[in-house]
């Protein structure tokens, strides 16, 4: 039942004072009857004074102020420590009591000032991650969902993607995905200090970038920039759009049939809907500045992918396969310890050569930890080997020594 304010209990109870019964209270207003009663029983709400204050009741903390006070404004603002103190001199109250108490001490400290910075066209772009919960698929399969926003800086145009893991290699899809579909590669890429593109950036030093993504960059001919640490405005133009796409986007998801579906619908979503709204900052649409931004960038050519620059080396294991990129790959048994070269294919699968010589080739893998081909049948011993000869981490064979034959004649001699 809704409960009744002030003045409408102030007129019931002049309503009673001016001869009204409850039951014609009743009938002229719905209230019931027991409400009415319990208003004229309590007396006129005029009358009435309010219970004291919180703070002006007495507190177990109270012989505790002065000495709390005299910690504050010396510099101890840590509300369990403080509580540990007062405890070991007799305070037998709550935490809680404390916490409340020295709020209102800590001292304010005014905002810091932002400078505002906008970018040429051409100059700059940003990129962040964000976690998405998780997708669930239509098997029942459910796997953690990130997305990867790459934002424009003068034009503020975007390309998002949903991916499901924030790995180095997904990294650098999603930032060459950008670059297709934008066809140009900014001057500059500012982030955040992501374990895939920074080891280590102390707060007043300088940047020490990981050698593989420094790699990457030198490849596409961009510049990596990382904001600095724990000053997340630096990256603005990224992060208000996973603000965005939270609020505008997502609520407007009805069915998702799976990560390729979930790209299509932002996809479209971008286009029809966030590069051509009105900016905020701006004043003017993505859209409109996009052909001015693009212009100035380096022109990224479609085949330009930094696969095909990488060449990633590794060690056969006794058991036929290498292991790269969370999988297993079989070579075979021939080629136990020998150093080969792993190449990622355009289409997510991988070439494994030795020299100029392509051992195996095989499609991208379905699912996670894939184990990807059979090694084949274990070499025997008369098996004419068509690689090379076995490592000393392969199969030995044991070489009897050579024996002297002899006939039976010659040991009775001896014996004699």
């Amino acid at each position: 039942m809704r409960q009744l304010g002030r003045d409408e209990r102030l007129a019931i109870y002049d309503a009673l004072q001016h001869g009204q019964s409850v039951s014609q209270i009743h009938r002229e207003t719905g209230h019931d009857r027991q409400t009415i009663r319990d208003i004229r029983d309590a007396g006129d709400p005029r009358q009435r004074t309010s219970p004291p204050p919180s703070s002006a009741r007495p507190s177990l903390l109270d012989p505790y102020h002065q000495y709390i006070r005299e910690r504050v404004l010396g510099g101890c603002l840590n509300t369990a420590v403080l509580f540990d103190e007062i405890r070991a001199m007799g305070y037998v109250g709550g935490r809680s009591t404390v916490k409340n108490f020295v709020q209102p001490l800590r001292p304010t400290m005014p905002p810091e000032p932002v400078q505002r910075f906008e970018t040429p066209p051409g100059r700059q772009a940003q990129c962040d991650w964000a976690k998405f919960g998780s997708l669930k698929y239509p098997d029942g399969t459910v796997r953690p969902l990130w997305i990867f926003i790459f934002t424009l800086g003068y034009s503020r145009c975007l390309y998002i993607e949903f991916v499901h893991d924030t790995r180095q290699d997904t990294l650098f899809a999603c930032l060459e995905h950008a670059f297709e579909a934008f066809g140009a590669v900014p001057t500059d890429i500012l982030s955040d200090n992501m374990s895939p593109m920074v080891i280590a950036h102390p707060v007043d030093g300088p940047v020490q970038w990981h050698p593989r993504f420094a790699a990457f960059a030198g490849f596409h001919g961009f510049t990596p920039k990382a904001a600095r640490p724990y000053r997340g405005q630096t990256k603005g133009k990224v992060e208000r759009p996973v603000r965005y796409v939270r609020d505008n986007f997502w609520p407007r998801i009805q069915r998702i049939e799976g990560i390729e579906d979930l790209n299509r619908q932002v996809a479209t979503w971008v286009q029809t809907v966030a590069d051509v709204r009105i900016h905020g900052t701006t004043h003017e649409r993505p859209i409109d500045r996009r052909a001015a931004d693009v212009a100035a960038c380096a022109v990224w050519p479609a085949a330009h992918r930094f696969w095909y620059g990488e060449e990633i080396v590794r060690r056969v294991y006794n058991d036929g396969y290498v292991r790269w990129d969370g999988h297993s790959w079989a070579v075979g048994y021939d080629w136990i310890g020998q150093e080969v070269i792993v190449q990622r294919q355009p289409a997510g699968g991988i070439v494994i050569r030795l020299g100029d010589r392509v051992l195996r080739e095989y499609p991208a893998p379905t699912h996670p930890h894939a184990l990807m081909g059979t090694p084949g049948p274990i070499p025997s011993q008369t098996r004419t080997r068509s690689g090379p000869a076995p490592s000393s981490r392969g199969v030995h064979q044991a070489v009897a020594p050579d024996v002297v034959q002899r006939a039976l004649a010659a040991y009775e001699e001896v014996l004699q």
